[in-house]
């Protein structure tokens, strides 16, 4: 990230509206920012993706961190787990198991940082868009 960078944090619950909450959030912020409404949606969605693994799998969400800079948006969600994600292959009716996948195919990237207190999950998107590297 840049030194010109906004950086707001905000606390998770375990409770299922978790996921509300964050994209709500994530809406307020971009909206100060004055992000574009398509970008702000993907950035809505894989916030919820990422919250709901760290609902899942943590049982808690704990703490959401959203940095703009002029040309990108990042989304970090730590949680107290030091359990990875990892992205699954659902059989075709399931229900749950693509956020991942998701996050991989919107994000311009994407990680995991493990740490002492469990882990964050990060990810990034281009401001003006979703252009991924090697995307033409």
């Amino acid at each position: 990230m840049t030194s010109t960078q906004l950086s707001r944090r905000t606390p998770l619950g375990s409770s299922p509206a978790s996921a509300g909450t964050a994209r709500r959030y994530v809406r307020g912020v971009l909206g100060q920012h004055h992000v574009s409404e398509k970008v702000t949606g993907i950035v809505e969605l894989l916030t919820s993706e990422v919250v709901t693994n760290a609902l899942l799998h943590a049982r808690c969400a704990g703490e959401l961190a959203v940095y703009v800079t002029p040309t990108t948006v990042r989304v970090e969600v730590e949680d107290p787990s030091s359990l990875l994600p990892t992205r699954r292959r659902p059989a075709a009716d399931s229900v749950t198991g693509r956020g991942l996948t998701i996050v991989d195919r919107l994000a311009r990237s994407w990680g995991v940082e493990p740490g002492i207190r469990g882990k964050r999950v990060w990810f990034e998107v281009d401001r003006e868009g979703f252009t991924r590297p090697g995307d033409g």
